[in-house]
């Protein structure tokens, strides 16, 4: 048992939105009201005209109700009965990140059961609980491809054939891509177990954020030496400071501010300034066992020795 992925023009995706289904499906979404009011401008999910409800129960609903995931009933009942929540959202939400598409044959109080389970998650091996939001598109597009080949996987989150499919904006709303299990489920009276999120699947997500506090540190760069960079894009900046960045993570450099000052310096320098000091000071001090914050002081004292280059290495 796995997941596969189709991916389609919007057109073709959306169909289901617009037009009562023939194949007797329900069409589910779960919206963020975070990311939908930043787009309509209000909180808007407590007075749709069509049924919705968050998935957080009790207090934690009430405390949390413009932040907390909803589930949406966007079933079209018939042709001329499309209900405006439909309409609005393919014309200003679809391709902005706001909600995913769940297509099921279970009613709306089932749906919702099974998608609370997902709300709050535990990481392996680690204590607490994290907030995992599968809702957000760029987040599910990313996850569903991290786990499709995983059995276990595509039992918990289908629910043993509860869920039909997940359809996903992706590329701003370009295309769509639906995930389908790719084959039926055995029944089982056996409850299915909790999703306890992995090194594995989370990996995609870490690569991500390092990649934009990469782009950050980039535009900060350009932005502070506007004459010097005048000439490079902050793609191009981000590329050379790359290789800097990797080989100080590895070195146990973690502070955005003081990686963006050694980003600086490999882009000045050259990616290999370590190396470049005669007396080896700059190796000592990265290979040493001190904290974070005295090696980097030492770092300083010792590149204030050095002449300022004029243009990037």
């Amino acid at each position: 048992m796995s997941c596969a992925v189709n991916t389609t023009a919007d057109d073709n995706a959306l169909s289901f939105l617009r037009t009562p289904c023939e194949d007797g499906l329900n069409t589910y979404l779960i919206v963020d009201p975070t990311l939908r009011k930043a787009v309509s401008g209000i909180f808007d999910l407590d007075v749709l005209d069509v049924k919705s409800l968050c998935l957080f129960n009790g207090r934690a609903a009430e405390e949390n109700e413009e932040v907390a995931p909803y589930l949406v009933d966007a079933t079209v009942p018939a042709a001329d009965q499309v209900p405006r929540f439909n309409r609005t959202f393919i014309q200003d939400h679809w391709g902005q990140s706001t909600g995913i598409i769940i297509r099921s044959h279970a009613k709306f109080e089932e749906v919702r059961k099974h998608f609370r389970r997902f709300t709050k998650l535990k990481r392996e091996g680690r204590d607490g609980w994290v907030f995992f939001r599968f809702w957000d598109p760029r987040i599910a597009s990313v996850y569903f491809r991290t786990i499709q080949k995983s059995a276990s996987r595509a039992e918990q989150w289908f629910g043993r054939g509860l869920i039909d499919s997940y359809v996903i904006e992706e590329e701003g709303g370009a295309k769509a891509s639906t995930f389908r299990a790719t084959d039926s489920f055995e029944g089982s009276n056996e409850p299915i177990l909790s999703v306890a999120l992995t090194d594995w699947e989370m990996r995609p997500f870490q690569l991500s954020a390092y990649d934009r506090d990469v782009v950050r540190i980039a535009s900060d760069l350009k932005n502070d030496f506007r004459n010097e960079l005048r000439s490079y894009s902050t793609d191009n900046i981000a590329e050379f400071i790359k290789p800097t960045l990797s080989r100080f993570a590895e070195m146990g450099f973690r502070r955005k501010e003081n990686l963006h000052v050694i980003a600086a310096w490999g882009l000045f320098y050259g990616t290999d300034f370590i190396d470049k000091d005669a007396q080896g000071t700059l190796a000592e001090i990265c290979k040493s066992d001190s904290p974070e914050a005295a090696k980097f002081k030492a770092l300083k004292t010792r590149m204030a020795e050095f002449g300022h280059p004029e243009a990037p290495a």
